[in-house]
């Protein structure tokens, strides 16, 4: 079976992870990914340890199946030869800040000079327009910004990268989109990805919740999906054991508290002055048994009942073991599936590039000849 992107060429400038993950499901839908590395470090996360192999274990888990391509960007020649590689590419990624593309004189305008089909993705913190286009940033910085530490009950870091993620699924649906009309139109197009606008989708429904209610009434049922509420939150079994209970709609609540044999706690369980007595209800009966009695009781009770996990038990869990989420390979390499499944087609579990490793024969395919290759190199 054709993967869906076969044929498609990407030229990847980006480093660690939101570009990464692009590009990496890019790759698992079948396209050609050139990763382009600057000769002095390359992509940060080649070196980042834990090491296997002497590469970074999340490099090897982002860029299976890429090659990996050295030029000097900051020099002529280095530069003339990423103009030759988008000759024939069909999509360039970088992930710097805005300005900096200008200055290599491998921008959007200057390349689609060159292309005029070229989709170039721009994935920046702040985007390419406003007055915080050039701050700097990490994904704590754009959840921060976006609302989403400030609508948890607890404010505290989160335990995994929304905005980083978040931009990198946001661009391989621009990008996907862009491919789609270039094929009607002929043109390709420039997509401007803000890593801290694709952390505001998950924040949406606080955000309508918050602006669109009535003002002034206290029993305004706000920040319902924060923690505040005791049918959506996390308790303590009897063994310190963290559970989640997102028992939100009338038939899951009752469901619930059918489950515990607490009946009265049903009625009116969405009115905000009842909260405080309806947590510590619901925190003691937790406490009274331990991680696996809450499991044979509430996990075919109907009642979005779950377990909390720490990512060491990801592997092992029986569903994603059946799915083929996530694996360990051979020397501990880790393998995260792509979530995008068409026809049942399985992700090509490719090579990792060492540095630089298709210098040579990426530019000898683009038509440059020995002697030139060799004097890149050097």
């Amino acid at each position: 079976m054709t993967p869906p992107l076969a044929g498609i060429r990407v030229l990847d400038l980006t480093r660690l992870l939101p570009g990464g993950i692009c590009t990496l499901m890019l790759a698992d839908l079948g396209a050609q990914v050139i990763k382009i590395e600057s000769p002095v470090e390359g992509d940060y996360a080649r070196w980042s340890p834990p090491l296997i192999d002497g590469m970074g274990a999340f490099f090897h888990a982002t860029n299976r199946g890429k090659q990996s391509v050295i030029l000097n960007l900051k020099d002529g020649a280095g530069c003339a030869a990423l103009l030759k590689l988008v000759e024939s590419a069909d999509v360039f990624v970088e992930s710097f800040r805005p300005g900096v593309t200008a200055r290599l004189g491998c921008d959007y305008e200057t390349l689609k000079a060159i292309n005029p089909r070229l989709v170039y993705c721009a994935i920046s913190g702040y985007g390419q327009t406003g007055p915080d286009a050039q701050l700097s940033g990490h994904d704590l910085n754009y959840v921060a910004l976006a609302g989403l530490i400030g609508e948890m009950n607890q404010p505290q870091v989160m335990g995994g990268q929304i905005a980083d993620v978040g931009g990198a699924y946001t661009a391989v649906a621009g990008i996907c989109a862009a491919l789609f009309r270039r094929e009607k139109t002929g043109t390709g197009a420039f997509i401007d990805i803000s890593m801290m606008e694709a952390a505001l989708p998950f924040v949406s429904y606080a955000w309508v919740e918050a602006v669109s209610g009535s003002q002034g009434e206290s029993e305004l049922p706000r920040g319902v999906l924060s923690g505040r509420y005791a049918c959506y939150n996390i308790y303590m079994t009897r063994d310190r054991k963290a559970v989640a209970l997102a028992a939100l709609e009338p038939r899951f609540w009752g469901n619930f508290c059918n489950a515990i044999e607490r009946p009265d706690l049903v009625a009116d369980y969405m009115k905000l002055s009842r909260q405080r007595y309806l947590q510590n209800e619901v925190a003691q009966t937790f406490g009274l048994r331990s991680l696996e009695e809450w499991d044979a009781i509430l996990l075919n009770a109907d009642c979005c009942y779950s377990r909390v996990r720490s990512v060491h038990d990801l592997v092992s869990d029986p569903h994603i073991q059946a799915r083929g989420s996530l694996d360990l390979g051979a020397n501990g390499v880790p393998f995260m599936r792509s979530p995008i499944r068409i026809d049942g087609a399985e992700v090509r579990r490719g090579h990792v590039p060492t540095f630089g490793e298709h210098t040579f024969d990426v530019l000898r395919a683009a038509g440059f000849e020995q002697v030139e290759i060799e004097a890149l190199l050097k």
